[in-house]
């Protein structure tokens, strides 16, 4: 392989490299070029590929005199890209725009020649396609830089790579420029492992200082694979990564000057994802270097590590092979895509955790036998699958697709409003929903009154504005009739009917409070009557006691009626506090 290297001259270099230029000819003329002078994409560029690049038509394109002015600026190798960005190169043409007169030599006394002069310079004038080409090679170059890969003669190839380069590269810099998306937050129902995903999502969207997608802090390894392992894909400015946004995910170094500030932004979503929850102590040790990517795998380590997808594996498994449906609940369609994101989730979980996954001829096993009806039409669709018809057996798609139209759940059954028919599909329409994520159909009682208010705006106004949402909730009503259910209250109510439940409610509770402050005051006031007649007899006893000298000298009759009233009284108060106890 080296020996290949070694015995290439000029005029083959030459040669090669004027074959790749010519891309309207280059199927003639790679088949006439030998299977070792492919190999010069690993070689740098020397004097000839250097005159190729600036002065050929189908590259730079620039004449001699062109070239050497941008010589006089700077720019005389590839390798000078690296300090000629797109501001350099347009301060570089401001100058070749502008003359410079000649210096006449300068004579002494005698005519004699002291100071030779100094011709002038012409203005050079560099039309704005080469100019323009220039710059791209200018971004491809630094491109190549940050990826860790060298500039050739054949990656740096105008005709053949930059210009499909620079196309995706503009593409980037307009994603760049768009508004980064809203951080998913880690919730009871939004799990670590269902997070790990959105959040990656997430940061696949939001571009970092280096023109990136942060993602690239999240990749897997740390370290750049070298060119022996990741080639560049012919023609293209990229390798096994497949495009130029992934090429800069995989391959940008975590060693650069910059990756400290991604790395920090990073960290910040992430604590914006964590905080208020149970797993915000889990990056805490993290906030002062504001490591995000540490925090990162810290996170999936803890919370979502492979014990977590081993119980993935199990439950979804399980619903695969045991779940049943017997078309009483929902409809075959819905039974179909749970078995199908089940299935999702359990290739997800083999990337983290070693199983056999269920194969088509498995996957459709499942489904036929957890399918329970006595539907004449679906069962002989169910036959129809099981024979193999059209090698729908090991085909899950295909089989989904043959037997949803016999779904006994689906199926249109008329239900009669006077002259008027009125079927059951027409209170559903599947795969529409509003803005509040409401689903635009019939809902039954349940499912209404898990919604909430906003959810229950928009749907009252679907289904009273529009002639599909009134069609929809008539047949809803007709629905609820003919299985014995009444027509008011769900989600056909109006906004007065929803105002007098709550005003009902309402009343009921300050009625209860008027009653619980009427037994209170009742109570109050027999117990101020107790204590005033307990005074009472008090002062009775008293006047008693200190009447009883009096009263040997006398009859003690007129004493007398004051104390029987006394003893009733008292007997009277004894038998109340009696019953209130016993209550």
């Amino acid at each position: 392989m080296n020996q290949c290297f070694e015995i290439l001259t000029l005029p083959i270099l030459c040669r090669v490299e004027t074959a790749l230029s010519h891309s309207f000819q280059g199927q003639e003329i790679f088949e006439s070029i030998p299977l070792s002078y492919l190999l010069l994409p690993t070689m740098a560029f020397n004097a000839a590929t250097l005159d190729a690049f600036f002065l050929n038509g189908p590259q730079m394109g620039l004449t001699a005199a062109q070239r050497q002015r941008l010589a006089g600026e700077g720019l005389v190798t590839v390798h000078d890209f690296e300090d000629f960005d797109e501001k350099q190169l347009d301060l570089a043409m401001k100058n070749l725009r502008t003359s410079i007169p000649a210096v006449p030599p300068t004579h002494d006394a005698d005519g004699n020649v002291i100071a030779p002069g100094v011709p002038g310079i012409n203005p050079c004038l560099i039309p704005a396609r080469q100019i323009m080409r220039l710059k791209v090679a200018s971004v491809a170059f630094a491109y190549y830089t940050e990826t860790g890969r060298i500039a050739t003669p054949v990656n740096m190839n105008y005709t053949n790579v930059l210009k499909a380069f620079f196309t995706e590269w503009e593409a980037l810099k307009k994603l760049a420029e768009e508004d980064a998306p809203e951080v998913p937050t880690l919730s009871s129902k939004n799990t670590p492992i269902k997070w790990i995903e959105s959040f990656k999502d997430a940061m696949s969207r939001t571009f970092g200082v280096r023109n990136t997608p942060l993602t690239y802090v999240l990749r897997e390894s740390d370290q750049v694979p070298t060119e022996a392992d990741d080639p560049l894909t012919p023609g293209c400015a990229y390798g096994t990564s497949g495009s130029v946004t992934d090429e800069l995910i995989s391959r940008l170094s975590h060693v650069h000057p910059l990756f400290k500030t991604d790395n920090a932004s990073v960290y910040s979503k992430l604590e914006q994802s964590t905080r208020g929850t149970i797993y915000a102590a889990t990056i805490k040790p993290y906030a002062n270097a504001k490591n995000g990517r540490a925090a990162w795998y810290a996170l999936i380590n803890s919370h979502a590590g492979d014990d977590k997808y081993e119980k993935m594996h199990k439950e979804k498994l399980a619903f695969l092979m045991n779940q049943i449906w017997n078309g009483k609940q929902y409809s075959l369609e819905k039974f179909c895509g749970l078995h199908r994101s089940n299935f999702i989730a359990l290739q997800d979980a083999a990337n983290h955790v070693t199983f056999q996954l269920p194969t088509e001829h498995s996957r459709v096993g499942y489904l036929l036998d957890n399918i329970k009806s006595d539907d004449n039409d679906l069962k002989a669709a169910l036959s129809s699958v099981r024979a193999n018809t059209n090698n729908m057996r090991d085909n899950f798609e295909e089989t989904v697709k043959f037997i949803l139209p016999m779904c006994p759940y689906s199926k249109k059954r008329s239900v009669g409003i006077g002259n008027k028919k009125i079927t059951i599909a027409d209170a559903t329409l599947q795969g529409r929903s509003g803005t509040t994520g409401v689903e635009f159909r019939w809902h039954t009682d349940d499912e209404y009154y898990g919604l909430n208010q906003a959810q229950r705006d928009e749907l009252y106004k679907w289904q009273h504005k529009t002639p599909e949402g009134r069609k929809c909730f008539k047949a809803g009503l007709a629905q609820k009739k003919a299985a014995g259910g009444s027509n008011g209250g769900g989600q056909g109510s109006s906004k007065g009917h929803r105002r007098r439940q709550t005003q009902k409610k309402w009343q009921a509770k300050v009625a209860s409070l008027e009653k619980q402050l009427n037994e209170k005051k009742v109570a109050e006031n027999e117990e101020m009557q107790d204590k005033a007649e307990v005074a009472a007899i008090m002062d009775v006893l008293a006047t008693i006691g200190s009447s009883k000298a009096a009263s040997k000298r006398k009859d003690p009759e007129p004493t007398s009626a004051p104390m029987e009233v006394a003893a009733i009284k008292l007997q009277q108060i004894l038998k109340r506090n009696k019953s209130e106890k016993s209550e």
